[in-house]
């Protein structure tokens, strides 16, 4: 599991030719995604924003619109990595292999928060599967970035833009 979020919005960013953020990885150099991933993953996020383009550069958004539309994107994305089942569930099993399959050295730790945010994602959201994979997501990136001590640094034009 990688910091799925992460991923996506820079994924997204760069669709929309806009910098990334710099990511530090900290103790798990295995989660920075491969050249074939970054590739794979930024075809996928172009495929979702082609069903699903973003509002018109200069429209008025509201927050709310900008959140819907990157979960829409989110949803996507999973969706067309398969990461639903039939049953429209979410394939925890799937994150959890993806996770030793990266023989990270704070592997332990990682699983254990992996059973953790599942349960909870589970029981706080068990008839909404796209609530209950953003609070597991959520969850696990708060984790995985605390335990890997992943730095991430804004691209350079953000903090001006944020401040004008």
């Amino acid at each position: 599991m990688r910091c799925f979020a992460l991923v996506v919005l820079c994924f997204v960013a760069t669709a929309l030719a806009q910098e990334v953020p710099e990511v530090n990885w900290g103790k798990c150099p295995e989660l920075e995604p491969t050249p074939e991933e970054q590739r794979s993953k930024g075809e996928v996020i172009q495929q979702c924003l082609e069903k699903n383009p973003p509002p018109a550069e200069g429209a008025s958004l509201t927050q709310e619109q900008i959140d819907k539309h990157r979960e829409t994107i989110t949803t996507c994305a999973l969706k067309t990595e398969g990461w639903f089942g039939a049953d429209n569930k979410y394939n925890y099993q799937r994150a959890k292999k993806e996770i030793q399959s990266k023989k990270m050295k704070p592997e332990a730790q990682i699983l254990a928060k992996h059973d953790e945010c599942s349960k909870e994602a589970q029981d706080n959201f068990a008839d909404n599967p796209i609530a209950q994979v953003q609070l597991y997501q959520a969850c696990m990136d708060f984790h995985i970035t605390k335990i890997c001590e992943i730095k991430i640094t804004p691209p350079a034009g953000a903090e001006a833009a944020a401040s004008a």
